[in-house]
């Protein structure tokens, strides 16, 4: 069997979980279905007349294909006429693994589609950029997907709930998680973190994407409330494409706060992978209190640099976290600061939490991801016969 995955998500120089799971999938489906042959197909303009290295090499049935269009021509364009077509661009599909929801135009190879999450229907107002063009065509591909792929069942029951879809070809695989990439950072190298950043003292984390789902406004109003004075909070994350103006809110919500407090929050921007794991190495808590996720990355990279993890008791962070974090309700500004009061002032709850994240995290593999997705591969190869 020839498998196309839209690679695109991978590519992304600021990738979000999105791209983090494609790149996982990419390194470690082939390996996981040797007998058949993969293509990881996505847009690059920026290196004309080299040959694409970006994937090939990582398993022998992995090649390439990059096609030099601009991302900012080829999304509108495709979106509205349909066109290039993937198979114009790379022949030979037999199936197509849409990593980010919509494929690009095809009329030619069964889809798998993958829904990350649902907060375009359950949220609408946190997702301005899924506009009615882009409603339709997400219906007229779940309508047509040999099989879907969810990382959650809080995603699967989302989406039966929104969308008119047979429940026999809605699959959850969860998520896996490069748990060796995010192994505790030495003190030195949390220092000098600490020093290049201007982090002083104790401090809770957040990492992600600054969007509403998130729910920085009133984690920043918790760390308003906090009993503790010399903790810090540093967010660290940037603004996102479809939500450029929310980083004024939080800055707003920061604003808002007592002059003593202000100064003890620190705003990162986007930070790369060496820096993440370092900043959660050194955090006393990671606080993810986010309304909305399919899945929910930053709790398990909190679990593998075994720090204690406060989160939500909503969507699919309760059935993530497993028992292993303290869950709050993300509504409540009061509730989030008791959480992370109870958290930052008992030690003894700390360690009981270390100790259940490390053992919790080891169940979230790429390579389980990719053989129960390679499992829904073959099931939807059969489905197109």
């Amino acid at each position: 069997m020839r498998i196309t995955i839209d690679a695109r998500p991978a590519v992304d120089p600021r990738r979000t979980g999105i791209g983090m799971y494609t790149q996982a999938l990419l390194w470690h489906l082939p390996p996981a279905m040797p007998e058949d042959r993969f293509l990881a197909w996505y847009l690059d303009v920026r290196q004309i007349g080299r040959s694409p290295r970006r994937f090939a090499g990582r398993a022998p049935n992995l090649r390439e294909h990059a096609t030099r269009i601009p991302s900012r021509v080829f999304g509108p364009v495709s979106s509205r006429i349909g066109v290039p077509r993937l198979e114009w661009l790379a022949r030979g599909t037999d199936l197509l693994l849409a990593t980010n929801y919509l494929p690009p135009p095809t009329q030619g190879p069964g889809i798998v589609l993958v829904v990350h999450d649902l907060a375009f229907d359950t949220m609408p107002e946190t997702a301005p950029h899924h506009d009615q063009r882009w409603r339709r065509a997400f219906a007229r591909r779940l309508r047509d997907a040999a099989a879907v792929i969810v990382p959650s069942e809080a995603t699967r029951t989302d989406l039966l709930e929104h969308h008119p879809v047979e429940a026999a070809r809605v699959h959850v695989v969860a998520h896996g998680t490069d748990a060796e990439a995010f192994t505790p950072a030495s003190p030195i190298e949390v220092d000098e973190l600490r020093a290049r950043r201007g982090i002083d003292g104790p401090y809770v984390a957040f990492l992600g994407g600054l969007e509403p789902r998130k729910n920085l406004e009133r984690l920043v109003e918790a760390f308003g409330l906090l009993e503790d004075r010399d903790v810090s909070l540093v967010i660290a994350g940037g603004a996102v494409r479809w939500a450029p103006a929310y980083a004024s809110r939080v800055n707003a919500a920061i604003d808002a706060l007592p002059p003593e407090r202000r100064a003890r929050v620190a705003l990162l921007g986007y930070v790369d992978d060496v820096d993440r794991r370092t900043l959660l190495s050194g955090a006393e808590i990671l606080a993810y209190p986010s309304l909305a996720e399919g899945f929910g990355f930053p709790v398990l990279e909190g679990f593998a640099a075994n720090v204690p993890v406060l989160t939500s008791s909503t969507s699919s962070l309760p059935e993530v976290a497993g028992g292993a974090a303290m869950l709050v309700d993300p509504t409540d500004p009061a509730a989030i600061a008791a959480g992370l009061d109870e958290l930052l002032h008992d030690q003894d709850l700390r360690n009981v939490l270390r100790a259940s994240g490390t053992a919790r995290v080891a169940g979230f593999t790429w390579q389980r991801c990719a053989r129960e997705t390679a499992a829904v591969l073959r099931l939807a190869a059969q489905h197109g016969r």
